[in-house]
C-alpha cells in the first residue's frame, strides 16, 4: 500500500494518478478503477473522486454521467496547451510585480534566487523555484487571477518536475533572468523571461516524456514564436493600459 503524505489527500491522488499517466499505466481512453486506486492508497471514494474532478478540470480525465471516469485524450499538446495558458498568466504577473516590486519583494525574491544556487535535489529546486513564483503572484495578482493561477495546481507542477530532472542549470539561468527584469523594472522584459521559462518548462517535460516512450519523438516543439509574440503582445498592451490608468489627469492646476 502507498502511505500518502501530502496535506491534502485529494491532491496526493491527483498527483499519484498522474504518476500512472507519466509512467504509462494509464493511457488515453483506459477506465480508471476507482476502488483499486482507493485501496492502493489506503483511503476512501471520496478523495478519490475528489482527484478526479481536479484533472478533468486539467482536461487530463473524463467524467461521463454514471459512467464511471476515463482517462481524456492525452498528449503532447496537452501538455503544451497548460504550460501555455499558464505562462501567459505568470507574464501577466510577472509584468505587474517589475511595475510594483519594492525593496522588501525584490529581498525575498533574491533570497529565493540565491537559495535555488544551492539546491541539487529536483524536490527541493521544485519546492523553491515555486516559492518563487508563488511571491510574485502574491504580490501582484487579485483574487481572479489568484483564483485563475490556483486552477494549474496539478499538471503543471507534476510535469515540471520531470523537466527539472534533467534541466537544473537552465532553470536556474531562467529565474535569474526573470529577477534582473524584475529588479530593473522592466515590466516588458519581466513578462518576456515569465513566459519563456514557463514554455520551456513544458518543452523539457514533453522531451522527457518522449525519453519514457510516453509520447513519440516527432512531439517535441518545432518552433511557436509567432503564438509567443501574441501572447506578449496581449498582457503589453494590458500594462499599458494599467500605467495610463494610474497616471493622474491633466487639470491645468499645480
Amino acid at each position: 500500500m502507498t502511505v500518502l503524505t501530502r496535506a491534502k489527500t485529494g491532491e496526493a491522488v491527483a498527483e499519484y494518478i498522474l504518476g500512472l499517466l507519466f509512467d504509462g499505466t494509464l493511457r488515453s481512453g483506459d477506465r480508471i478503477d476507482l476502488d483499486g486506486i482507493a485501496a492502493t492508497l489506503g483511503v476512501s471514494r471520496a478523495p478519490v473522486r475528489e482527484a478526479l474532478l481536479q484533472l478533468e478540470r486539467d482536461g487530463l480525465v473524463e467524467l461521463p454521467h454514471y459512467r464511471g471516469a476515463y482517462v481524456a485524450p492525452f498528449d503532447a499538446g496537452t501538455i503544451r496547451e497548460a504550460f501555455e495558458l499558464y505562462g501567459m498568466l505568470s507574464a501577466l504577473t510577472a509584468s505587474r510585480a517589475a511595475d510594483l516590486a519594492d525593496a522588501e519583494l525584490l529581498r525575498t525574491l533574491g533570497g529565493l534566487i540565491e537559495a535555488l544556487a544551492d539546491c541539487h535535489q529536483v524536490d527541493e529546486f521544485e519546492r523553491t523555484a515555486r516559492e518563487f513564483r508563488k511571491v510574485v503572484n502574491l504580490a501582484s495578482a487579485g483574487p481572479h487571477l489568484r483564483a485563475l493561477l490556483r486552477s494549474f495546481n496539478g499538471l503543471v507542477p507534476a510535469a515540471a518536475r520531470f523537466a527539472i530532472e534533467d534541466a537544473m542549470e537552465d532553470e536556474r539561468a531562467a529565474l535569474r533572468r526573470e529577477y534582473a527584469a524584475l529588479a530593473a523594472g522592466d515590466p516588458e522584459e519581466a513578462a518576456a523571461a515569465a513566459f519563456d521559462h514557463v514554455a520551456m518548462t513544458g518543452e523539457n517535460a514533453i522531451k522527457a516524456l518522449c525519453r519514457r516512450g510516453i509520447f513519440s519523438a516527432d512531439a517535441v516543439d518545432r518552433g511557436r514564436g509567432g503564438e509567443r509574440d501574441r501572447i506578449l503582445d496581449i498582457v503589453r498592451r494590458g500594462g499599458r493600459r494599467r500605467s495610463a490608468a494610474r497616471r493622474p489627469e491633466a487639470t491645468g492646476h499645480e
